[in-house]
């Protein structure tokens, strides 16, 4: 039986996190937006990180263009934009910006009851493909803009009920 938590807003929780992870490890003021369509990118990056336990299940995808997965890259790097990065490179700073969101999402899931363990960051690369779930799984897609370039984080969550 899918059961909603009402002390939780995970929507307004992700968007002050993201904010807050993006300011302080790679100092990118990002905006959230309200409104408007996903973004839709020709060459997609996405970090993976599932979450789970007894009471909760879930999974946390941090969607970005490939341009600006390299922009975030070079940010925690310290280098300079342009700078030539590799693949590698790339995986490992999204999947720990991933890591990030959904280790601050566990631990306040846990905070208020929940307790549950996050898997290891998994990277996707492609041009086109839909993260699909559930009908009874809680789906959150949240918008944000840092100069010009949009991106999302999506949220798949299943409070469960315990016997």
């Amino acid at each position: 039986m899918n059961v909603q938590t009402p002390s939780l807003d995970i929507r307004h929780y992700l968007t002050g996190h993201l904010v807050e992870v993006f300011e302080t490890m790679l100092s990118m003021k990002v905006t959230p937006l309200t409104a408007g369509q996903p973004p839709v990118f020709i060459e997609r990056v996405t970090g993976s990180v599932g979450f789970g336990g007894d009471t909760v299940t879930g999974a946390v995808y941090l969607h970005l263009s490939a341009t600006f997965a390299n922009r975030i890259t070079t940010a925690m790097l310290g280098l300079p934009p342009d700078e030539a990065i590799g693949e590698t490179e790339v995986n490992d700073v999204i999947g720990e910006c991933t890591n990030m969101l959904a280790g601050g999402l566990k631990s306040t899931l846990c905070d208020r009851g929940y307790d549950c363990a996050v898997s290891t960051p998994a990277i996707i690369c492609g041009t086109s493909f839909v993260i699909e779930s559930p009908q009874d799984v809680q789906h959150e897609l949240l918008v944000f803009d840092y100069d010009g370039f949009r991106f999302a984080v999506e949220v798949h969550i299943k409070f469960n009920q315990t016997n």
